[in-house]
């Protein structure tokens, strides 16, 4: 009779030490998925917030290169570079 109590508190002891790794396995798993769901939110926040600044600052700057016929060689802030570039761009 007492080897029986044995067996059966031995299997009630490793089934309550079971339970408690299995479910601290699996809070841990959904905490990471959790960080990595928010994580993937962020990355995806900043690289739509990039392309909107993008799109919004290259408006002005585009238009000058490409109209070579707005060119003003007397502006101080003329960026030399983007004129032949823009030039090379219409030889194409």
């Amino acid at each position: 009779m007492s080897t029986v109590n044995v067996f059966r508190y031995s299997a009630l002891g490793l089934g309550v030490v079971y339970g408690f790794t299995h479910r601290y396995s699996l809070k841990s798993a959904a905490l990471k998925k959790e960080a990595d769901d928010k994580l993937k939110n962020t990355e995806k926040l900043i690289a739509e917030a990039k392309e909107e600044y993008a799109k919004l600052n290259n408006k002005g700057k585009d238009s000058s290169s490409t109209d070579l016929s707005k060119i003003n060689l007397d502006d101080k802030n003329l960026d030399f570079a983007k004129v032949i570039l823009g030039s090379l761009e219409t030889l194409k």
